[in-house]
């Protein structure tokens, strides 16, 4: 399957280089969130852990966002939609859930102070959680699980909770009030 979107993404794109048409292209390419196929001893989608929710965003987009950047924020689904809209000239309803992180894809990144925290939801009875999500920390509640609090940087596998260790209390702390803004917000 990873050979037929190769394939097939690199007719499109031949076909745009072919017409001239590249260079006034924009070029969008995410997934939907993976399966975990027994990591964690789970084998569907819908949960926290790195292998489902984190998804692949690349972004194409000549005189906007220089080739090869890299964005180590923390960004959301929901965050897509209030970026590319500013990028491409035009002005969200200011009724999305997301933020717009279009200046973390241009060199002006380095002039704006950006909250570093996505938030993440599972949904329907089985799915209960909600999560903060930061480059380094991922803090999740669960209806059915205990609190989990993972150090992506040292525990990239998510293998050890660190919620309870005294250690991360301030992390703890931080990523709880802000979910609880968020659940507020958005209920």
């Amino acid at each position: 399957m990873v050979k037929c979107i190769d394939d097939n993404v690199g007719k499109i794109l031949g076909s745009l280089r072919k017409n001239g048409l590249i260079k006034k292209t924009w070029i969008v390419f995410t997934s939907d969130h993976g399966d975990l196929r027994g990591e964690h001893h789970r084998q569907n989608k819908g949960v926290p852990f790195e292998g489902s929710a984190k998804i692949a965003f690349l972004l194409y987009a000549p005189g906007k966002v220089r080739p090869g950047t890299l964005v180590h924020e923390a960004l959301s689904c929901v965050d897509f939609m209030p970026t590319i809209l500013p990028m491409m000239g035009f002005k969200p309803s200011g009724q999305e859930e997301g933020r717009d992180a279009s200046l973390i894809f241009t060199a002006a990144h380095l002039s704006i102070e950006w909250n570093d925290i996505a938030f993440l939801r599972g949904t329907g009875e089985e799915r209960g959680w909600l999560a903060a999500v930061t480059d380094r920390y991922k803090l999740v509640y669960a209806t059915r699980d205990n609190p989990w609090l993972f150090d992506l940087k040292r525990d990239p596998d998510e293998m050890k909770n660190q919620f309870l260790n005294p250690d991360y209390r301030e992390t703890v702390k931080t990523l709880s009030a802000r979910l609880k803004e968020y659940g507020e917000k958005y209920r």
